[in-house]
């Protein structure tokens, strides 16, 4: 049987949390999204003292698994409006141009909603992320303090295999979290998911941090952390999601990434056109360090990313991914939960797979065939 679930209903939950506003610690729309989907295919969800979502699958008597993403993608927040300028923070980083003249579209956070079209005069976000980035702007009339804005981008579109958008990195991570969710229940599969959807990553991993200083799930549970990473050689679009074995910060949990490798293999016999790759892919850093390095076995699937944080070849681009990526990775969650991953088991089969190399024979030939001392 596949896991691989129907690109219609997978369409449905990509338009409707792909449409949302969002921006570091703006993140309302997206997550209130979230639930509506998850609760539709009968998932539980709340939300903590931070504004994180938890959500919980249980079914049978599967090992438990942790899903998290990140809800947020760089965008700006107005600090003081005068007349029609404003002053503005942006939040994340975007890396190699400057802002002037791009337009934005302003929200409130309240049941104003859109305010309209901004236009920054001046400013850029290549600057170091502990760096306060001022962006000023020429603003729609309402527009107060607190109001947020991103690249004014397409939200959500189909263009010849690839999934379109504002705000991929990373609210596709969430929105494959969720299509798993919503597979798994319609198939009635056995499973025990956490699933934790963070706030204000791109400044940070303060939604991660919160979630990890507040236990989220337990730290026996091994943590699975979907990203859109940049794609990079070895880690291209169209040839499955990556088995991210690290990022710029560290190298993640080597016994998780065996198991999700051992369970992808097993997904592979029921769906030969299944793909996924592995790689290091060291272009940024994910909550999966945060996790790893607060104890937790951590690893990443990540969607391999063109136009990263909204940077394409002539300038502010919508992000892509490709749909066969990310049905695949859909999948593969499936896979995760249904067959449990078991570190400390592919651990043991990897060790024993080196002990068979080496026995009494190989130990006499090598004897036999050292030479003579100082030769």
């Amino acid at each position: 049987m596949s896991l691989r679930p129907d690109a219609e209903s997978s369409r449905l939950i990509l338009r409707e949390l792909l449409s949302q506003p969002t921006a570091p610690f703006h993140e309302h729309r997206v997550r209130a999204a979230l639930i509506r989907v998850l609760e539709r295919a009968g998932v539980s969800t709340r939300v903590d003292a931070s504004g994180n979502l938890l959500a919980r699958y249980r079914r049978g008597r599967a090992k438990p698994v942790a899903f998290t993403a990140h809800m947020d993608h760089p965008g700006l927040e107005l600090l003081s409006v005068s007349g029609t300028e404003a002053e503005a923070r942006w939040n994340g980083q975007v890396p190699t141009f400057d802002l002037r003249d791009a337009r934005v579209a302003l929200w409130s956070d309240s049941s104003a909603g859109l305010r309209g079209e901004a236009r920054v005069l001046d400013g850029d976000g290549r600057r170091p992320p502990e760096t306060v980035k001022r962006v000023r702007l020429e603003v729609p009339p309402g527009a107060r303090a607190g109001d947020f804005g991103y690249a004014d981008l397409t939200p959500f579109a189909l263009e010849g295999g690839f999934i379109v958008s504002k705000c991929l990195d990373n609210v596709a991570g969430c929105a494959a979290i969720a299509a798993a969710l919503q597979r798994m229940a319609s198939l009635g599969l056995p499973g025990n998911v956490h699933a934790l959807f963070t706030r204000a990553e791109e400044v940070g991993f303060h939604g991660a941090l919160a979630a990890i200083a507040g236990r989220a799930f337990p730290k026996t549970v091994p943590a699975v952390v979907l990203e859109c990473s940049k794609a990079m050689p070895g880690a291209e679009q169209g040839q499955g999601p990556v088995i991210r074995v690290g990022d710029k910060a560290r190298v993640f949990d080597a016994d998780l990434i065996a198991a999700c490798e051992e369970a992808a293999r097993e997904a592979k016999k029921a769906d030969p056109e299944l793909r996924v790759q592995r790689r290091l892919m060291d272009g940024g850093t994910c909550e999966a360090s945060a996790f790893g390095l607060a104890g937790w076995r951590a690893m990443c699937l990540a969607f391999p990313l063109a136009n990263y944080h909204n940077v394409g070849p002539a300038g502010l681009e919508p992000e892509k991914i490709m749909e066969r990526d990310f049905l695949d990775g859909v999948a593969l969650l499936c896979a995760f939960a249904a067959k449990g991953l078991d570190p400390a088991g592919a651990r043991r089969r990897l060790a024993g797979w080196v002990k068979e190399r080496f026995g009494a024979a190989e130990a006499r030939r090598l004897k036999s065939s050292a030479g003579e001392p100082g030769a």
